[in-house]
């Protein structure tokens, strides 16, 4: 798959490495060109001899995905001409800014997936990534994927859905389908509460999230769950 990196910071960076170390054509681009050159030459170290570099342009142009890691910035603003990214799948990993430090956010109303896709009414926009730190994917793909990390992704097309499911699972990581874009307006938050553990609770960088589904319990030693109205009304339709 041909994968462009517009803005090449830290994830940019590091997934884009992973992504091309698993045999993607990945092109690197950012505002300061020598950024993106070092990425490059970062995934060609590890293996992928085919890793490009260039500008945040080059990379929309190249690219069938896109990684937009540039937060809240619209993307005429940063590649000019959005024809660029018509019909493509663009991936909005970004979260927030924390509000001086004190984790106190603001109701969620329009998600920033929303707000991009918004200003990108002809490409396909897939909310994922926002729930870890970057340096998980320093560890091995066969070691991370045995921790069964999720990576929770939602979006309005099902097939944009499905290639960001594959790309999720080729970094490691365990995918969890969440639907329509609206509902980045809960996976936003989830960014909130990682990033709350790894900074304000001190847990550091290596703490994640997952979603485990376990095994029913065999009996209801305490009852059983009793049917309210609420559940009565939504529990066929909430599925």
């Amino acid at each position: 798959m041909k994968i462009g990196i517009i803005g090449t910071g830290n994830m940019g960076r590091i997934l884009g490495c992973g992504w091309a170390v698993h045999g993607h054509e990945v092109f690197f681009g950012a505002r300061n060109p020598q950024t993106a050159i070092e990425a490059a030459d970062l995934a060609q170290k590890n293996g992928a001899a085919g890793a490009r570099a260039g500008s945040n342009r080059e990379a929309a142009l190249f690219g069938d995905v896109i990684f937009y890691s540039v937060r809240d910035v619209e993307p005429s603003h940063v590649i000019g001409d959005i024809s660029a990214l018509d019909g493509k799948v663009v991936i909005d990993p970004n979260n927030w800014p924390i509000p001086e430090g004190k984790f106190d956010f603001a109701p969620v109303a329009q998600s920033l997936a929303e707000k991009l896709q918004a200003w990108l009414p002809r490409s396909r926009v897939v909310k994922c990534f926002n729930t870890m730190a970057q340096e998980l994917f320093e560890m091995p793909v066969a070691e991370l994927r045995a921790q069964k990390v999720s990576a929770f992704i939602a979006s309005d097309f099902a097939d944009a859905r499905e290639a960001v499911v594959g790309l999720a699972r080729d970094l490691g990581l365990a995918p969890v389908d969440m639907g329509p874009l609206r509902n980045a307006r809960i996976v936003e938050p989830l960014g909130d509460v990682i990033r709350y553990l790894i900074l304000g609770a001190g847990l550091g960088p290596y703490t994640t999230l997952k979603v485990d589904v376990l095994e029913p319990a065999e009996a209801g030693r305490f009852g059983g769950r009793h049917a309210s109205a609420w559940w009565a009304r939504n529990a066929a339709t909430s599925r």
